[in-house]
């Protein structure tokens, strides 16, 4: 669904990425993984036009995007989900899903809304709640929620994780393979917990200082040893145990 091609972007004169190429198939799971400061977020924000494409280009079903207004990109089927600000904080949970309907006509958002609260229960007991008062975890329920609202072909995910105690991000985790297994969406999903990510991904590439280091199934990645210590902080345990300890950066850190 998305083939980007020797890309190289960045924000005005400064270069974040240099010569990318990364392939999204239809209904798949991609995971992007690496450090931070790795260019994982540059590399969603070139392809929704809010970073600069300096050359290269980005195809999403073979038609060239790269450079593209965010807006006309969202008409086209593309939803993003950004890492942080993304919810209306002042708003219930009902206005948020409406808002995020705004391609629709408003008896069309009202039912969309509504299958919204199905397929996401935990809405429903919050709909007419303030998005700001909702947990972390209920949070990232809601702001993936939103990104359905526009029936998405391909959704772009960053860091969904991000501060969310380990038990709450498993379960973002899950609804995210979710998506993909019942809903049939393609994925593109920037991620921090780097180890689960990869257990439910399909295809894996590991993003270092702009570059890809990585390209694969994505668990196999998990059985390079050198990449998952060095990028990852993802470690192979010394016991017969579990094959591999998690760095604190991989296991969450905040409210749930």
């Amino acid at each position: 669904m998305l083939r980007i091609r020797n890309l190289n972007s960045g924000y005005g004169k400064l270069q974040v990425l240099y010569n990318l190429d990364i392939d999204v198939p239809t209904k798949g799971l991609t995971v992007v993984v690496g450090p931070n400061g790795a260019g994982k977020t540059t590399l969603l924000c070139s392809i929704m036009g809010i970073a600069r494409v300096f050359s290269g280009d980005i195809l999403y079903e073979d038609k060239s995007i790269a450079g593209k207004l965010t807006h006309t990109l969202a008409q086209k089927g593309i939803s993003y989900v950004p890492q942080m600000g993304n919810v209306f904080a002042e708003l219930s949970v009902l206005d948020n899903l409406q808002m995020a309907g705004y391609l629709s006509k408003k008896e069309d958002a009202k039912a969309k809304a509504e299958q919204m609260t199905e397929i996401f229960p935990v809405l429903k007991k919050f709909i007419h709640r303030k998005a700001g008062t909702l947990s972390g975890g209920e949070r990232r329920m809601l702001a993936i929620a939103m990104g359905l609202m526009k029936d998405p072909k391909l959704m772009l995910l960053d860091e969904l994780s991000t501060d969310l105690a380990p038990i709450i991000a498993e379960k973002v985790m899950m609804e995210v393979s979710r998506l993909r297994d019942e809903l049939g969406i393609t994925i593109l999903m920037v991620e921090q917990m780097a180890k689960r990510a990869l257990e439910i991904g399909d295809t894996a590439y590991l993003l270092v200082s702009g570059e890809v280091r990585y390209t694969g199934k994505a668990d196999e990645l998990l059985n390079e040893p050198e990449l998952c210590s060095m990028y990852l902080g993802i470690k192979q345990a010394d016991d017969k145990g579990s094959s591999f300890t998690l760095s604190a950066t991989d296991e969450g850190s905040d409210q749930g």
